[in-house]
């Protein structure tokens, strides 16, 4: 008795013993609730957070460079209202947290576990729930399309959520433009103090930053507050005729007058209400006692910006040249049966199906093998079709309906003849891939013709190719303004668009109706500016028409994102919102260069002011790109002075 007593006695205490384990397991793994509705507390900062639109000229308390100083001082407000893409724009978290929106905060569980896998976040002015993933998913490819939320991961370090968020379009940290480049990182602590939620947030920006940017937010618990719709609809509010075609309201540099107002107002010194880092710091207290503040409200300031940020294409064209390497070629799903190939030189488009595979341009030649071994590993993900409601006629069903054949790549097109996308036709063609529409035993006995579509481009290309001794050159060719192929491929009408004047005389997009994709070829790059060539035709005017073409083509899903997917000639998947501040970057370079030349000045004093300067971060990471960019403009406005 005594024994089994002793049993019982022991048992009981190793079952408290393995209880309390997991009850204190169970604690460990949840977090502090931060859950429910949240309005924001009007206490910090409360002179800067007006409803409307920030004060021109106003960044006091940021830690901007010179880059990011210029692109807010030629800001101008009517830009918002006058283009449709930025309309709806929503406030990523580089200012959101900073804004005056309510939020509500969910879970969603893991169905298993039921553990929390990840954080919803939704904003009233925003386009739906932001993910907070707590499941330790890895970041997106490098390639992989940003968003204004961008993708977040988040963990709890002791009681305070922190959040990561990288792959974020470029965006705003006030509202009077001062940008966030698309290269930003953002970093929230989010600490509960019933019934207050902490929120704070940290913004590193290469590129237009010179020290993170550190700004908090405080919210109160609101049990009976609900997130109202918000359906934003984007409209032109021009009247009809008012203007031909889309135009950037904007200052010119050095013109815009509203710079000094606040500072007037609040009789601070400018330097202090300028975005200066070290302004922030207490012993510059008593260097701002002795400045005095602006004497009027509409001065027109002359800024000098020379810090390191003006100096991004000079650090980039004193760097060698590094080789090209093809390492990490990789395929990137996009929509429906298109995949994006990228890391091969420029970027490939492939609609990967039961039909084969047509690949709109074919990258690098050093990058072929790799390239092929992408789309293999694309087709291999393919799912076999659902089966009928009927028996199967196979011995092994399974068996049969995936062994997937060697896919077949049925065609190339060329978007133009730029090297990093025509290179690699001659190794495509000659691969055990490469079989054309047509091709076969009939064409090999010479009773079939077989396809005359193997490689194709605008004629232009074509022509070009072959009179510089190409042995890539286009096999066929289009001259009209549009092309479609003659049949439905993958199940989805494909059509072909000339660009005339674009990048070169001979540039093409590529639409796939069905998936709602186009490929741009070099007209657009997500990270660099346009190579226009005018001794192959291109221009400026005919870039910034060729991107309104794909524009009018796209739609987006809601609120400025997603929809139509832009596979660029270079960078990362995009959206049309992305093309439009490619496309608005490229009108304002393009007017402040014709000012210049209105003025007489030559290529090299307009080289020298340094045009594209507050965008070099953004754009002009490569050896000698601004340069060729810039005397390109200057050559397209001003020609036979591109010299």
């Amino acid at each position: 008795m005594k024994s089994r007593a002793r049993c019982s006695i022991a048992g009981g205490l190793l079952l408290s013993a393995v209880l309390a384990v997991d009850s204190l397991l169970a604690q460990q793994n949840s977090p502090l609730d931060l859950t429910g509705t949240w309005v924001w507390v009007n206490q910090e900062d409360s002179t800067n957070r007006y409803r409307g639109v920030d004060p021109g000229g106003r960044y006091e308390g940021l830690t901007i460079n010179d880059a990011a100083r210029m692109r807010a001082d030629t800001y101008s407000e009517e830009w918002v209202s006058t283009s449709p893409l930025l309309q709806c724009r929503p406030r990523g978290p580089t200012y959101q947290p900073y804004a005056l929106d309510p939020v509500q905060i969910d879970k969603a569980l893991d169905p298993v576990s039921r553990q929390i896998a990840a954080y919803r976040i939704t904003v009233h002015k925003t386009a739906g729930a932001r993910m907070i993933w707590l499941d330790d998913r890895p970041r997106p490819s490098q390639y992989a399309a940003h968003s204004w939320e961008g993708f977040s991961t988040g963990r709890f370090k002791g009681p305070v959520l922190e959040i990561t968020s990288t792959h974020l379009k470029e965006s705003i940290v006030t509202r009077n433009g001062v940008p966030s480049s698309f290269r930003a990182t953002v970093i929230e602590q989010l600490f509960l103090d019933e019934p207050y939620l902490h929120w704070v947030f940290t913004v590193i920006d290469p590129d237009y930053l010179t020290e993170p940017l550190v700004r908090s937010g405080l919210y109160v618990r609101a049990p009976t507050q609900q997130l109202p719709p918000y359906p934003c609809q984007a409209e032109d509010n021009l009247p009809p005729g008012a203007r031909t075609s889309y135009t950037v309201p904007h200052y010119l540099p050095g013109e815009n007058p509203w710079l000094t107002e606040t500072a007037f107002g609040f009789k601070a010194p400018l330097k202090a209400w300028r975005g200066f880092a070290e302004a922030l710091y207490p012993e510059w207290y008593s260097i701002g006692k002795t400045l005095s503040p602006p004497a009027a409200p509409d001065i027109v300031l002359k800024p000098v910006y020379d810090d390191e940020s003006t100096r991004a294409a000079e650090r980039a064209d004193t760097q060698p040249e590094d080789a090209p390497t093809y390492d990490n070629v990789e395929p990137l799903h996009v929509a429906g049966s298109v995949y994006m190939i990228a890391g091969g030189g420029g970027n490939i488009a492939a609609s990967i199906g039961g039909d084969g595979v047509i690949m709109v341009d074919s990258g690098a030649a050093a990058a072929s093998g790799r390239v092929l071994a992408a789309i293999r590993q694309a087709a291999q993900q393919l799912r076999p079709p659902e089966r009928p409601e009927s028996a199967s006629p196979f011995n092994s069903t399974w068996q049969a309906t995936h062994a997937f054949a060697e896919p077949r790549i049925r065609m190339i097109i060329n978007t133009s003849d730029n090297p990093g996308h025509v290179e690699g036709n001659a190794a495509i063609r000659e691969s055990s891939m490469f079989g054309a529409l047509g091709a076969g035993p009939a064409y090999q006995l010479g009773t079939s013709s077989g396809s005359s579509q193997q490689v194709f481009a605008h004629v232009n290309v074509q022509q070009r190719m072959l009179d510089g001794k190409a042995l890539n050159a286009p096999t066929d060719t289009y001259f009209t303004d549009r092309y479609t192929l003659y049949r439905f491929f993958n199940n989805q009408a494909v059509q072909i668009f000339h660009m005339p004047n674009a990048v070169t005389d001979g540039d093409s997009t590529v639409f796939f109706r069905s998936s709602d994709v186009i490929a741009t070829g070099d007209i657009y790059n997500s990270d660099i500016y346009p190579p226009i060539d005018l001794r192959r035709g291109g221009s400026i005017d005919g870039e910034i028409e060729a991107l309104n073409k794909v524009l009018d083509m796209s739609v987006t899903e809601y609120m400025s994102q997603g929809g139509t997917m832009i596979i660029p000639g270079h960078g990362w998947l995009s959206d049309s919102s992305d093309v439009g501040y490619y496309r608005d970057m490229l009108m304002i370079v393009r007017d402040r260069i014709q000012s210049m030349i209105d003025k007489g000045m030559t290529l090299e004093q307009v080289k020298a002011a340094k045009p594209t300067m507050d965008y070099d971060p953004l754009y002009g990471r490569q050896p000698g790109v601004t340069a060729r960019f810039v005397e390109a403009v200057y050559g397209s406005l001003k020609p036979g002075n591109a010299g």
